[in-house]
């Protein structure tokens, strides 16, 4: 628990109740938790101490939704943006890792990288069916772009579909590409992460919170915006995913462009402070 110094015992606190997915070990839950906390230290001269908890349940997104819904299990997500998801929740629309989510790399069965390496046109693209999650808002993006998507009901089960070659290519967050190349290999030995290409459509993960409790949104986003204005942001994003941008060559890859025509019109795509982007040399 964390609190406010010096703020009298017995007053009231901000609890936040995270999803189970925070406790995972991959870097990007790891990453958010830093910001979180980040966030609501720089908001704490304002609205005082708050407390984080867990909820003790892994849920999949529907049944989270759901419970987020309600705000007794759990009140705070960072997720994927849907139209789902902000019409049912307090999203806070300041994309929590500047859109690098929108951003992926594919992995492939290795042998496979030479027919990767020779494509140069979405349309060739196109031709090899990738694989996605049933309840992923990408799915919409690559099914819309006219993709021929396998869909499956779990990351495992699509990594076991991959190397039964069902589909060509599995395209992930680059976070989740390098996390799950090596959570895989073991039992999928020519599991590989593609070296040339990535595939790029607005795609912001935010904060969202339940709508019950909208002191904790208001409270979240001021406590964002205070590590927008004075760098902190910035400093933790890029301290947290330039070594990955550097381990993927992001800024070496031919990158595909796709539009995103789920977005609210309240996506916050013309600032530009809020966006990463890896061509930017500033």
């Amino acid at each position: 628990m964390l609190a406010l110094p010096g703020r009298p015992q017995g007053a009231a606190r901000d609890v936040y109740v995270i999803d189970h997915n925070f406790s995972r070990p991959d870097s990007r839950d790891r990453y958010t938790l830093l910001l979180l906390n980040a966030a609501l230290e720089a908001s704490s001269a304002r609205y005082g101490a708050y407390e984080l908890r867990r909820s003790p349940l892994g849920m999949e997104r529907d049944r989270l939704l759901s419970e987020m819904k309600k705000g007794e299990l759990v009140n705070l997500s960072a997720q994927i943006t849907s139209q789902e998801w902000e019409r049912g929740l307090i999203p806070i629309r300041i994309p929590v890792d500047k859109g690098i989510s929108g951003y992926r790399i594919s992995l492939i069965t290795g042998s496979k990288q030479a027919q990767f390496s020779a494509i140069t046109t979405l349309e060739q693209l196109k031709r090899l069916p990738l694989g996605a999650g049933r309840q992923w808002s990408s799915t919409a993006v690559f099914l819309h772009a006219g993709f021929d998507v396998a869909q499956g009901n779990s990351t495992a089960g699509l990594h076991s579909m991959l190397a039964a070659h069902r589909f060509e290519h599995f395209p992930r967050g680059i976070e989740e590409a390098l996390f799950e190349q090596a959570a895989y290999a073991p039992t999928f030995p020519g599991l590989e992460v593609e070296r040339s290409l990535a595939i790029y459509f607005p795609l912001p993960r935010y904060f969202f919170v339940t709508p019950g409790q909208p002191r904790l949104a208001e409270r979240l986003e001021y406590g964002l915006r205070q590590l927008i204005a004075d760098g902190r942001f910035d400093q933790i994003f890029h301290d947290f995913y330039d070594e990955l941008i550097d381990k993927i060559n992001l800024r070496k890859r031919r990158v595909f462009r796709l539009d995103n025509p789920l977005l609210s019109p309240q996506t916050p795509l013309a600032n530009k402070a809020y966006w990463y982007d890896p061509f930017d040399h500033k």
